[in-house]
């Protein structure tokens, strides 16, 4: 893959938590501009959530461990109702030195503090894995991977998703 000084020493600073300085869309747009046409389809493919391969094994391998830890989230959470693990979650690979965090996690009284907390083991997880990496396509998919998560945290809205939390489990504890 190529090296993008220009491109990645023209973008702001990410932090988690902070205003975000760029938008997903014009960050897209700029990558459009200054990156190879083919290392900006795979960017596109780089998405937290998205199981399909990108064709990028740096970029698979992170969204590998998205997928282990959205296993062992769904082990803990199952494990708390009172019916056994279904067949096709107890087989599937998950990743057994997340358990901590995702049990930390678990812990936590507010899903809005659990959903920050694995926020910032993912965006711990991105700095690790990218450490080595500076002006080249990997840091630019670390970016792009890092400004998903922040404009994430920037949709919370603590008021409206405390009111939704209670009505949904309202209608769940009725039925």
């Amino acid at each position: 893959m190529k090296n993008y000084f220009y491109t990645l020493a023209a973008l702001k600073t990410l932090k988690l938590g902070e205003k975000i300085p760029i938008s997903e869309e014009s960050f897209l747009e700029f990558a459009e501009d200054t990156i190879a046409a083919k290392d900006y389809r795979i960017l596109l493919k780089c998405r937290w959530g998205l199981t399909e391969p990108t064709g990028f094994s740096f970029a698979d391998r992170i969204l590998s461990w998205e997928k282990e830890l959205r296993v062992e989230l769904a082990k803990a959470r199952v494990s708390k109702l009172p019916f056994e693990l279904p067949p096709t979650l107890k087989d599937l690979p998950g990743n057994y030195s997340l358990l901590e965090e995702v049990r930390a996690a678990m812990a936590l009284e507010s899903p809005l503090d659990a959903e920050r907390y694995l926020d910032q083991m993912r965006w711990n997880y991105l700095e690790e894995i990218g450490a080595r990496h500076y002006f080249d396509f990997e840091a630019l998919v670390i970016y792009y991977l890092k400004l998903q998560l922040a404009l994430r945290q920037e949709k919370f809205q603590e008021e409206l998703g405390r009111d939704s939390f209670e009505k949904e489990y309202a209608a769940l504890t009725e039925s």
